[in-house]
């Protein structure tokens, strides 16, 4: 199993955050690059698989502040040797998806293959519809017609991504791009037909590739978070894209896993259960089971209860009855209890993990870490997570 962090880049601790306006401050900002720097070199030097940002817009707040979450990446990429970087994840349907697969191109570059790339629908009107207005998401911006343009934005703008890292040059026609558009006479024929490729002998242009490629041609590590779905989970699985899931309920997802491992085999993987897939928790250790929870209580819950439960995001959490995720209980309580957040000390928490994984294995495990808690708290919790907890269940940390 590889262990990897995916940090939600909060701008300030909780009581900096409820003074307003916090994602504008340049110091939180600095502090933040700071702060999280020093969490990633040392999990850079004992054996995690990455680092993931999420993508967000507009959020002033300050409690997601990744608006380009591969020039964040970049950023701690190039101060580090071992771990990969990527996006969890690109907002496809607000995205031009060529852009996007130069930057990770240009990114796996400058980082010598140490990338990954993660895809989303998007849910936060806010930004997503202002971005995407263009592609028709600002309007109606809600509703049954509304999710499914965004689903076939995502599933059209993935489709050219993939074209575009695979292949040196390439062409595309679906219902939202025809890649080149149509009649684009290139003046420079000679030159491309002499040095390149994609133009025919009167100069009237076929195909277009990007440049550079991928390092050494290697497609990064796919992931989709959050798979809620099983609908989302088979596409992703037929696919080669790890589903990575936040849901709690063993019930709700052993059924994901389940209808993952099908479409992974109908795609002639040969799948075992667990195998492809990915699951997110927040993990928070400490010296006693009584710091843990202090700690707890103060991290995931804040974002958690005051920005993800707005959109419906308890979803997450609720039981197979609870029907309306606006009546599932939104505290730490609800978030500790059902298992979205695992703390203790080290003797808790491997007893927490190991009846995780005995009933719901995985092959990447995603560590939700929300840095607006202290640092030199979350410091030593990765430290208890590294030395204590996690050589218990993988060889890979050191």
């Amino acid at each position: 199993m590889e262990v990897g962090a995916f940090y939600l880049p909060s701008l300030g601790r909780k009581e900096e955050i409820v003074q307003g306006m916090a994602g504008k401050r340049t110091d939180l900002y600095q502090r933040m690059l700071a702060e999280l720097s020093e969490q990633i070199g040392y999990m850079d030097e004992h054996g995690y698989y990455g680092c993931g940002t999420t993508e967000h817009h507009f959020h002033i707040e300050g409690e997601e502040v990744s608006t380009n979450p591969v020039l964040l990446n970049l950023y701690f990429g190039l101060r580090t040797k071992n771990m990969k970087f990527g996006q969890l994840g690109n907002v496809l349907p607000s995205l031009n998806p060529i852009n996007r697969a130069e930057d990770i191109a240009i990114a796996s570059q400058m980082l010598q293959g140490r990338v990954f790339a993660g895809f989303a629908r998007g849910y936060q009107a806010r930004w997503v519809n202002v971005l995407g207005q263009h592609q028709g998401l600002g309007d109606p911006g809600t509703g049954e017609a509304y999710e499914e343009l965004k689903r076939e934005l995502f599933e059209e703008n993935f489709e050219i991504m993939m074209k575009a890292w695979k292949n040196p040059t390439f062409s595309h026609k679906g219902k939202h791009w025809q890649i080149p558009t149509p009649n684009i006479q290139w003046p420079a024929v000679k030159t491309t037909l002499a040095y390149g490729r994609g133009v025919d002998e009167k100069g009237l242009l076929h195909e277009i590739g990007i440049a550079p490629g991928l390092y050494n041609n290697q497609i990064p590590d796919l992931f989709m978070p959050f798979a809620t779905s099983e609908r989302s989970i088979q596409w992703a699985m037929e696919r080669g894209v790890v589903p990575v899931t936040i849901m709690t309920h063993p019930d709700v997802v052993r059924g994901h896993f389940l209808a993952g491992q099908e479409a992974a085999n109908k795609a002639g993987k040969n799948y075992k259960f667990g195998q492809g897939m990915a699951m997110s928790r927040e993990v928070i250790v400490a010296d006693t089971d009584a710091e843990a929870e202090a700690i707890a209580r103060d991290a995931g819950a804040f974002v958690w209860c005051n920005f993800f439960q707005p959109f419906g995001f308890n979803a997450a959490i609720a039981t197979p009855e609870e029907k309306n995720p606006f009546t599932v209980p939104n505290s730490f309580e609800a978030i500790s209890e059902r298992g979205l957040v695992i703390h203790g000390s080290p003797d808790t928490v491997n007893r927490k993990l190991e009846k995780l994984f005995k009933t719901l294995p995985v092959d990447y495990f995603w560590m939700f870490i929300y840095n607006h808690a202290p640092h030199d708290k979350l410091m030593r919790s990765i430290e208890l997570l590294t030395n204590k907890v996690w050589p218990n269940f993988t060889s890979k940390i050191r």
